[in-house]
């Protein structure tokens, strides 16, 4: 019996209401146009919308998407997503037009594959895995992905079914990111077959069916957000489900005092704000210290500086509805060792718990300074030079607005002459562990902070379970793997998705300084509709 798990622990887009009626108006129209594959890889461009199909039908193509792949262009032909009763079936045709099979490396398969291409449901929260079998297999035609013959590959894989009377679903592939891609009641495209659309793909006569019976389980996840608010002063970790607010100690209170500080004005009011946007409930409010003195001390410190937040929250929120439940923990719960000033200012805060559902969407505002920053900043237009064994520029033209979230696109050009260089651009993780020294994500994460003064955000990201070492395991809602083959002369694109920063016009991105990572800041890129 498949098995369908819901968890919600604690690339340029299509506009998703009106895509849905414009992806539907082009499977309205003539079927069999193939359009251009696209132009060379060095323009690299975006995914292009295509005219086609003579009815609502599985085999229309929806969107074509170039990208650079394995040294060379390949096109992804989209097609609806086909309900099958629990489930719905992706089916996508990778096409090439050379006379030599292409090599994908990892970005369609490898050892993270269920999660290379997701379906994710931004208005609720939610992402789709791919579906597996009994043994943890991914079920679909062809099961491993890691080449593109010249006739050209068919790809067929099965997530759990959206609610009824979901129209469509964001798809997340490696280098782009579709908004709308329509959910359809239709038979399920066969594995070799084609209508002429693009004649160069499918697997062959020979192909195995899709059995979709053999899934066992097909992943749901929720999506949570972090975001930083006033310089770091307020951080919030939200889920549909919960949110966790932490306030920073220092801003709050001076040295060994629990009397609250001017300062902590606005971060007390970005508190409740944040609290009030979710239905009623008890809000825990737990006072931590760091290590600097006795245990007995830092209890009571703890204790003190909790019941004074919770009384500033009394004064701004209705008491009647979210009740305040004060508590210390002392120095018994660090956020990270105590092993330097740096953590121990980490470790001295106030943290906010309210578990219950979003009612109203909380609006990150853009406030204060972008920060002081030690390494290269350029425009994200103009972009980054990073030389060294390898010549890379990076570069983001432009983020856009995916309804209440933003896309960010990195483009990475590779300035020299290499080919299948084994250096690649994997250097790009820039995260530090807001999730505590327990949390881990994939070595080569895209790791890019979104920022506006001193508000930051993160991507999107969803619990997967735990590593070999008992690390909790967070994957992002965008590219997992930045090792990827650049050749010369190509530009190769990596993709994220993150909560959106108040009404700007321009936002900056940086890779923050981690382990491997050069640290860089892309200003000034506009946000674009």
């Amino acid at each position: 019996m498949t098995r369908r798990t819901r968890t919600t622990r604690n690339g340029p887009a299509l506009g998703r209401g009106a895509t849905v009626a414009a992806a539907l108006a082009v499977l309205a129209l003539v079927a069999g146009c193939t359009g251009d594959a696209g132009p060379s890889p060095e323009a690299n461009p975006g995914p292009a919308a295509v005219e086609e199909p003579a009815s609502p039908s599985a085999e229309a193509v929806v969107e074509r998407v170039p990208l650079v792949v394995g040294g060379t262009e390949i096109t992804v032909e989209v097609h609806p997503l086909v309900r099958a009763g629990e489930h719905v079936v992706l089916t996508y045709d990778l096409v090439q037009e050379g006379t030599e099979r292409v090599r994908l490396g990892t970005r369609f398969g490898g050892n993270l594959e269920g999660d290379y291409v997701r379906l994710a449901d931004v208005e609720e929260k939610q992402v789709y895995l791919q579906g597996v079998d009994a043994a943890g297999e991914v079920v679909g035609e062809p099961g491993t992905v890691d080449h593109v013959p010249v006739e050209g590959l068919r790809v067929q894989r099965v997530f759990a079914a959206p609610p009824a009377g979901t129209e469509a679903l964001g798809l997340m592939l490696p280098g782009a990111y579709l908004e709308s891609v329509p959910v359809i009641d239709a038979d399920v495209p066969a594995p070799g077959a084609h209508d002429g659309a693009s004649p160069a793909a499918g697997t062959g006569p020979d192909a195995e069916p899709l059995d979709v019976d053999a899934v066992a389980d097909a992943p749901v996840h929720g999506l949570e957000s972090f975001t930083r608010e006033l310089g770091g002063a307020v951080d919030v970790l939200e889920s549909t489900e919960q949110v966790q607010i932490s306030l920073g100690g220092d801003v709050l209170f001076a040295s060994s005092s629990f009397d609250l500080t001017p300062e902590a004005v606005a971060v007390v009011d970005a508190a409740a704000a944040h609290l009030s946007s979710r239905e009623p409930g008890v809000v825990d409010v737990v006072g931590h210290t760091d290590d600097v003195g006795d245990d007995a001390s830092n209890q009571v410190l703890s204790e003190n500086r909790a019941r004074a937040v919770a009384d500033a929250l009394a004064q701004r929120i209705d008491t009647s509805a979210y009740e305040l439940r004060p508590s210390g923990r002392g120095e018994a719960e660090p956020l990270v060792p105590n092993s330097n000033d740096e953590n121990r200012a980490t470790n001295r805060r106030v943290v906010l718990t309210l578990t219950s559902q979003i009612t109203t969407q909380t609006q990150v505002e853009a406030t204060g300074e972008l920060p002081e920053f030690d390494g290269p900043v350029a425009t994200g237009e103009e972009g980054v030079l990073e030389e060294g064994a390898r010549t890379w520029r990076y570069t983001a033209p432009a983020v856009q607005r995916v309804g209440d979230s933003l896309l960010v696109t990195l483009e990475v050009t590779a300035e020299d002459d290499e080919v299948d260089s084994g250096i690649q651009p994997g250097a790009l993780s820039g995260f530090w562990s807001y999730r505590g020294e327990g949390s881990v994500v994939p070595q080569h994460v895209l790791g890019l902070t979104l920022m506006s003064g001193s508000t930051a955000v993160y991507p999107y990201d969803y619990h997967v379970g735990s590593d070999s070492r008992g690390k909790e395991l967070w994957h992002t809602l965008g590219e997992l793997s930045t090792l990827q083959r650049v050749d010369g002369g190509e530009t190769i694109r990596f993709v994220a998705l993150y909560p959106s920063i108040g009404d700007v016009d321009t936002v900056t991105l940086q890779l923050n300084k981690a382990l491997g990572a050069r640290p860089f800041r892309l200003t000034d890129i506009p946000v674009t509709d």
